[in-house]
């Protein structure tokens, strides 16, 4: 057991091996009743010693997931996690702040896969931070507010720059970094003035990327029609009366109203979701508010992000469709129409002419329409702004994911991240060294704001006139930045809007 200090009271943790852990810790007042809808406040200060063994509860999940929290799920879920093989003030650790994914509707920081044990042990204080979720962290409406959880995730930094030295960490160099829903988070705080100065790196991963190029993205008034089918469907006139409905209700018809039920004919992508951080004007602006200008961005995706949502196997949120019926060049047409526009017969035509079946044909159009090219298009904004950014690319396939067909899909490189490679017969000796690449990458980022490669040398900031990215695979190099032919087509819709004066 050890015990910490903390500017709220005392915790006691565990040590296993080299590394502390301490879990459960409260970073903001819990959020229920007529705290429900509200900007996260102040915790309060406990006497005594706090137990900090075990994970708090989950938050309330919108959507189901095959993880079984240690504690349920709760509203009251703002608490926190960290791990360390330092308590001493003096050691002044890099910290890594990670945000976890789930499209803001599920998941959570207690998942196995992000265990902060393997990351910690290269020297770096790990943060893991819980958020509400569904309508309970992103209900818009213009008397409430809106971007209740990007309040969170600004507490959970400011309970960081209060404590960071008592878990051997150091305030002033603090890496917010996340994975989908949790890389838009991340994106999410470098629009927020709350959040300025409380973070020094960012790792924008396989998310928060520019608006997408054809396809309507969230936005506020996407959020604030679904809050008012929301009271709607609860039977309720105003928010003030919907914090007295049951936790239940608001869940089910959050997820009802969530996006994730595609338009008929196509398949769903995260370009549906409502639950999302939107401009507001208040919590985060249209600039970048909260993003001084040493603050370097390492970003990128995966080769083959889209067959996580489109799996060989089944539809994403939906195992009442046969993936033969969804798989087909009807369903392809009517993506490229949807994510391509003017150039969806070109997107086509490219696709098929190369003998792709509709299965392969989908994903790509999917990947790059939903990712590739947005990605792109943010390395442009940011070098326009003078700001350095850092570009990669994973692309390591792993025996168990060729086997499946899921390939380099969504989500395929928080394993090596978090050091989880422990999927029996899924992984071999090739990806334990890309996973030492890669969390050699990631914390050297996060201790001097440079990623490296494995011998030390590092990585080419991303530059427009020459633009390079780092592919993560069996062996990771850093090369000129490749565009597919669909990503081209689609990145021509872009600049076809911007002539036109318009966008998304």
């Amino acid at each position: 057991m050890t015990d910490v200090r903390t500017h709220l009271g005392t915790v006691r943790g565990v040590r296993d091996g080299d590394v502390h852990r301490f879990l459960g810790i409260p970073f903001a007042a819990p959020p229920v009743g007529e705290l429900r809808w509200r900007h996260a406040r102040p915790p309060a200060r406990w006497e005594g010693v706090r137990d900090a063994s075990a994970f708090a509860p989950d938050p309330i999940q919108s959507a189901n997931t095959a993880h079984t929290p240690q504690g349920g799920q709760s509203e009251d879920c703002l608490y926190l996690n960290v791990w360390t093989t330092s308590l001493d003030p003096a050691a002044r650790q890099p910290v890594m702040f990670w945000i976890h994914g789930g499209g803001f509707l599920n998941g959570a920081a207690s998942m196995p896969l992000y265990d902060g044990t393997s990351l910690a042990g290269r020297g770096v204080t790990v943060v893991s931070v819980e958020y509400r979720l569904g309508a309970f962290g992103f209900l818009t409406d213009p008397e409430a507010g809106a971007n209740f959880a990007v309040t969170d995730w600004v507490r959970g930094l400011e309970w960081v720059r209060a404590n960071a030295e008592a878990f051997g960490g150091d305030p002033g160099r603090v890496t917010v970094f996340g994975q989908s829903a949790g890389a838009a988070a991340t994106r999410a705080l470098l629009s927020a003035p709350s959040a300025r100065g409380l973070f020094h790196r960012a790792i924008i991963q396989s998310a928060g990327f520019e608006d997408y190029a054809v396809v309507g993205s969230p936005s506020y008034e996407r959020a604030h029609a679904a809050t008012r089918r929301l009271r709607s469907a609860l039977g309720c006139d105003s928010v003030g009366a919907m914090r007295a409905v049951g936790s239940e209700p608001v869940r089910a018809a959050s997820l009802a109203h969530s996006g994730i039920f595609p338009p008929e004919g196509q398949v769903h992508t995260p370009a549906n979701l409502v639950w999302y951080p939107v401009v507001d004007d208040e919590v985060i602006t249209a600039g970048f508010e909260g993003w001084p200008e040493d603050v370097p961005v390492l970003l990128g995706c995966t080769e083959d992000e889209a067959r996580m949502f489109i799996r060989p196997d089944a539809l994403y949120a939906h195992p009442e469709v046969r993936p033969e019926d969804a798989y087909t060049h009807e369903t392809l047409t009517h993506m490229a129409r949807a994510l391509g526009g003017d150039a969806a017969e070109d997107i086509v035509r490219e696709l098929t002419g190369r003998g792709l079946t509709p299965y392969e044909a989908l994903a790509e159009v999917c990947t790059a329409a939903v990712w590739l090219e947005p990605a792109l298009a943010t390395l442009d904004r940011f070098a326009a702004l003078g700001r350095t950014s850092y570009s990669y690319r994973f692309a390591r396939v792993s025996p168990g994911a060729e086997k499946d067909g899921t390939r380099a899909c969504h989500a395929a490189e928080n394993p090596y991240v978090f050091g989880r490679l422990d999927r029996e017969g899924y992984y071999d000796a090739t990806d334990v060294q890309v996973q030492d690449a890669v969390q050699t990458a990631w914390t050297e980022f996060a201790r001097t704001g440079v990623p490296r490669h494995r011998d030390g040398t590092a990585w080419p900031a991303y530059d427009a006139g020459d633009p390079r990215c780092t592919v993560i695979d069996a062996v990771t190099t850093s090369k000129p930045l490749e565009i597919s032919p669909v990503t081209a087509l689609i990145r021509s819709q872009r600049a076809k809007a911007a002539g036109e004066g318009r966008g998304n």
